[in-house]
């Protein structure tokens, strides 16, 4: 039987002429299975970046509706102008609106706070105090919410 030592191999083993070893074969095992699990990751990576992008995530539709819900509560008087929503916060004038793919929000007519994003249509109402937001994204999904203000001020913003 004809055995010699591999000089530079980090594992000591005899090399046989018959076939693999025990640990040439747990060896070979090992990084067939790390192949894979990158391999896997690879494949995962790929998968979210093809979801598409022009839908609304529903954790982003979440965020903004409890974002909403307590401006409005907060907000001593509500009005809906030109599909615009303000809101009248202590002396601060709040609005929302649409700005072309995104939904943004204002205060005293500055700035440009990004508060939704990937809408391709975004309509606001008022229907008797209760305030009703439907949105659309780029997708085609289209969400809805009422909000109830606990002022119910009977005045208009523009007065």
């Amino acid at each position: 039987m004809n055995m010699k030592r591999v000089i530079g191999n980090p594992f000591v083993m005899l090399r046989k002429n018959d076939g693999f070893t025990m640990i040439e074969l747990l060896f070979s095992l090992l990084i067939l299975m790390t192949t894979s699990l990158f391999v896997l990751q690879l494949f995962s990576i790929i998968h979210t970046q093809m979801r598409s992008v022009d839908k609304l995530h529903p954790k982003e539709w979440e965020v903004f509706t409890m974002q909403m819900k307590q401006e409005v509560r907060s907000s001593k008087a509500q009005d809906v102008m030109g599909n615009k929503l303000y809101l009248l916060s202590g002396e601060q004038l709040s609005s929302l609106e649409q700005y072309e793919d995104k939904v943004r929000r204002r205060v005293d007519g500055m700035g440009h706070e990004v508060i939704l994003q990937n809408i391709s249509e975004f309509k606001v109402n008022k229907d008797g105090s209760v305030i009703v937001i439907n949105i659309t994204d780029k997708a085609g999904t289209t969400f809805s919410r009422r909000f109830h203000p606990f002022f119910r001020n009977g005045t208009k913003l523009d007065e």
